[in-house]
């Protein structure tokens, strides 16, 4: 616990604000299960994706696990996701609670994987913009709008949209800096693929998720960031996950907020 209290006083520091691509790399023969779990304060939200690494040379994008027990416990209550489709476990009638805290456990396999996450209080999305000087065919730099509340440590996790799509970049965000005060910050859409589609144009539709998330999954998502970004050599290190049992992933309790423009 005293490591991970050192991290969280340490992230804040060295990362700011930052903007990384999530693109874990595993070897070959190297398979974990990897749970990525999320609930939130809006309704239909509750889902649970349960996978293995998969090799680099798959096409799949995700190969779910069936058969999983999946639930989640909140004040005692357990309550059991369903089955949606092969490895994607929801449950549309549980909506979480700003402020309570959720127990997640999974078992597949033999194996049982649990984690907890609180779900801080809603911070409102004030504000979502652009400037036209700040958009070409590549790069469009936002603009996000928020009051920081004060007397708490604030965690932000914003994830981006194009046209419907979710981008692979995300920004994250903390109070460190602005306690209690009104912030605007820059957050930036990038294609950063050889994708012509994927370019940005007059007309095309950008959406920003804001997430109020919890420290555990501030630090999975840097310690992500930073073993993504890692070019020492070396391998990069597996992510500080708040899953217990060894599987990757998190499982985060959060608020969500979401603004949408239109490129001019």
């Amino acid at each position: 616990m005293k490591n991970i209290a050192y991290l969280l006083l340490l992230f804040p520091i060295l990362f700011g604000s930052c903007e990384k691509v999530i693109d874990l790399k595993y070897k070959d023969n190297e398979v974990k299960y990897v749970i990525e779990g999320s609930i939130t304060n809006e309704p239909g939200s509750c889902t649970v994706l349960l996978s293995k690494t998969r090799n680099f040379k798959d096409t799949n994008p995700f190969s779910g696990l069936s058969g999983a027990v999946v639930k989640i416990e909140n004040n005692g209550t357990a309550y059991t996701l369903l089955e949606d489709s092969p490895g994607v476990y929801k449950l549309s009638t549980l909506i979480g609670i700003p402020g309570q805290t959720y127990h997640l456990t999974v078992l597949v396999e033999g194996e049982t994987f649990k984690a907890t996450s609180t779900m801080p209080l809603v911070v409102p999305f004030d504000d979502f913009y652009l400037k036209a000087k700040d958009f070409d065919s590549l790069k469009v730099t936002t603009y996000v709008k928020y009051k920081d509340p004060a007397n708490v440590t604030n965690f932000y996790w914003f994830e981006l949209f194009h046209n419907g799509r979710r981008q692979r970049n995300y920004s994250l965000m903390n109070d460190q800096f602005t306690p209690g005060q009104e912030v605007t910050t820059p957050v930036i859409f990038e294609n950063r693929t050889d994708d012509l589609s994927r370019h940005f144009k007059k007309g095309d539709k950008l959406a920003l998720e804001m997430h109020s998330i919890d420290p555990s999954v501030y630090l999975y998502l840097f310690s992500l960031s930073a073993a993504e970004g890692s070019d020492n050599g070396a391998a990069p290190a597996n992510p500080l996950s708040n899953l217990t049992g060894g599987a990757l992933g998190f499982f985060s309790a959060h608020t969500t907020e979401k603004r949408t423009l239109v490129i001019p």
